[in-house]
């Protein structure tokens, strides 16, 4: 491993052997602060097999699922909200420019959709490489991520012929 860096304008800079100040910072520390935000925000959740929490909640005209997973190789949590309305196969290559359209238009987070399944998915990401985020923090993103979804969600079931909309008889 080098002992410096070279910047594009020529600057060395050494590198520095960085340990966090408090100590590593681990799954269940952050797993803990989710749960205390999830708590202060009167939201319902269940915790799944390694740590994995899921809740859902009603948007203005659709419901919005969630998972919340810390991620301890990446060092990340990743906040997944998924709308509740499966893509026909035919009506995915129609909403791939509208998924592009509003990534370029939200600051936090982005929508895709998985080859695996027929869904449409946001993610939105914390890293907690030196820390733990904050409940305050995680509380902030849960609704970013939310309203995310819930000002989009709409407008991108409207791009999916009616025909082929799996009616869930519970949310209509």
């Amino acid at each position: 491993m080098p002992e410096s860096l070279t910047s594009t304008n020529g600057i060395i800079y050494p590198l520095i052997d960085y340990r966090p100040m408090f100590g590593k910072v681990d799954k269940n520390t952050v797993l803990n602060n989710v749960h205390k935000a999830l708590r202060a925000s009167d939201l319902q959740f269940e915790v799944k097999e390694g740590g994995m929490v899921i809740l859902s909640a009603m948007g203005d005209d659709l419901p919005i699922g969630m998972m919340i997973i810390a991620d301890d190789d990446n060092r990340t949590l990743n906040i997944y909200c998924y709308l509740m309305f499966d893509i026909p196969e035919d009506a995915r290559a129609k909403l791939i420019p509208e998924l592009n359209t509003i990534n370029n238009s939200i600051n936090n987070g982005g929508f895709y959709m998985d080859d695996s399944e027929p869904k449409i998915y946001f993610k939105i990401v914390q890293s907690y490489f030196d820390r733990a985020p904050s409940v305050a923090t995680i509380q902030h993103l849960v609704m970013i991520a939310f309203k995310t979804v819930d000002v989009n969600d709409g407008k991108l079931k409207g791009l999916i012929p009616a025909s082929a909309i799996k009616r869930d008889y519970m949310y209509s």
